[in-house]
C-alpha cells in the first residue's frame, strides 16, 4: 500500500504545496462567498433547453471522482456503478477502475500514474461502496457505505425535484491513519440534459471545487474541474480534464 492512506490522500497530491500548513480554515469559505453569485448563475439560470431529464442522469451519476469513487470531484457520492459493469476513470496522471458486483455493490482499485515506478506504487488504494438506500427505487434519500484503504465514510443524498432536480449530497469519512481520524464533505449539483454542474468541499484537504462534466453518450462522460478556489495558481494546478467509461 501507498505511503499515505484514506479518502483525502490523493486529493491532498493533487494540490501538492497548495496544502502547506498554517493556512487559514476561514478562506474557503469566504471564497465560495465572493464565488457563490457567479456558480449559482451557471448551475440554476441554464438555458431552457438544457433542463433536467431523471432519463440520463443515471448515466452521470455513475462517473469517477479524482480518487477513483464513484462521485463527485473530491466527495463520493451514494451512487454505484451498475451490475457487471466496469468503470474507468482518467483525470490527469490518476487511473480508477470499478466494477459492479450488483445493482448496490461496486468495488474498485485507484492509483497515480505520476507516482508509479517501477512495478511499485506509492499511490494506491483498494476500494468498495455498498448503496443501502435507493431514491430510484422509491426511497426518501439515497445513502452508502464505504471503505478507502483504511478510512470508512458514510454519504447521505437526494435529488430534490421541487429545485429543479437540485442534487444535494453530504457525508463523514474516519481514518485509522490520518492525523485528523474525521472528516466530512459535502457537495451542491445541478444535472441538466446532457450535464451536471458540481460544487464540492472536503474538509480534510480544506478544498472548494467546481466542475462541470458532460454526457458524451451513455457511456462516456467529459469532466472539466476547476479545483482549489482559494488557491488559483496556474492552469496545470488547478485545471483538470478526465474522462470516465462505462462498459
Amino acid at each position: 500500500m501507498g505511503k499515505k492512506s484514506g479518502c483525502g490522500s490523493a486529493a491532498e497530491r493533487l494540490v501538492r504545496d497548495q496544502e502547506a500548513g498554517g493556512s487559514n480554515p476561514l478562506t474557503p469559505i469566504l471564497t465560495f462567498m465572493r464565488i457563490k453569485p457567479a456558480i449559482i448563475f451557471l448551475i440554476f439560470f441554464c438555458p431552457q433547453a438544457l433542463l433536467a431529464q431523471n432519463d440520463n442522469f443515471q448515466y452521470l451519476a455513475n462517473s469517477q471522482c479524482l480518487t477513483g469513487i464513484t462521485g463527485n470531484l473530491t466527495a463520493p457520492s451514494p451512487h454505484t456503478v451498475p451490475r457487471d459493469t466496469f468503470s474507468f476513470g482518467l483525470h490527469r496522471f490518476n487511473i480508477g477502475i470499478n466494477y459492479g458486483l450488483d445493482n448496490y455493490w461496486e468495488t474498485g482499485v485507484f492509483f497515480n500514474l505520476k507516482e508509479y515506478e517501477q512495478f511499485t506504487s506509492t499511490s494506491i488504494a483498494i476500494h468498495t461502496k455498498y448503496h443501502l438506500i435507493k431514491q430510484r427505487a422509491g426511497e426518501p434519500f439515497d445513502f452508502s457505505a464505504g471503505a478507502y484503504n483504511d478510512s470508512v465514510y458514510f454519504v447521505l443524498g437526494r435529488q430534490f425535484e421541487q429545485l429543479s432536480d437540485t442534487v444535494i449530497e453530504s457525508g463523514v469519512d474516519i481514518s485509522g491513519s490520518a492525523d485528523g481520524k474525521f472528516g466530512y464533505f459535502v457537495s451542491l449539483a445541478k444535472p441538466t440534459k446532457f450535464s451536471y454542474f458540481i460544487l464540492d468541499y472536503k474538509s480534510r484537504t480544506a478544498q472548494t471545487n467546481f466542475g462541470w462534466r458532460v454526457l458524451l453518450s451513455p457511456d462516456v462522460k467529459l469532466d472539466l474541474f476547476l479545483i482549489n478556489l482559494d488557491r488559483i495558481r496556474n492552469a496545470f494546478d488547478n485545471f483538470i480534464f478526465g474522462l470516465t467509461l462505462v462498459s
